[in-house]
């Protein structure tokens, strides 16, 4: 798979979270299961983006790790797709690294304002 620039950026910055996020998204999209029929089903990136009142394309660059998913697109997919938030982070080892660092990140942004 060749990969974009904006993912080789991500891959030099040490996001592969991003990166394995947005597989996870395609596919969570790919896999939804009918609950009737029991038969999977396909939902388009068109149909993820409207749900998210945004384009297509920026789903698909979500899925190839160009772009990094907001927590609160993450939820709206999360509730779109009907599959739970841990879905998408059950394969990432490192969660708790994750944490500490949006922790440290928000503490300094945090300190920053009250100067």
């Amino acid at each position: 798979m060749k990969l974009s620039s904006n993912t080789k950026k991500n891959h030099e910055e040490d996001n592969q979270f991003y990166i394995d996020l947005g597989k996870k998204l395609k596919l969570a999209r790919r896999t939804k299961i009918n609950e009737f029929t029991g038969k999977e089903s396909f939902i388009s990136q068109s149909k993820v983006a409207n749900a998210l009142k945004t384009s297509f394309q920026q789903i698909g660059k979500y899925e190839k790790g160009d772009n990094r998913i907001p927590i609160v697109a993450l939820v709206k997919i999360s509730k779109f797709l009907k599959k739970p938030l841990s879905y998408f982070l059950e394969d990432w080892q490192e969660t708790n690294i994750v944490a500490e660092q949006f922790n440290t990140a928000f503490q300094k942004e945090y300190e920053r304002l009250q100067k």
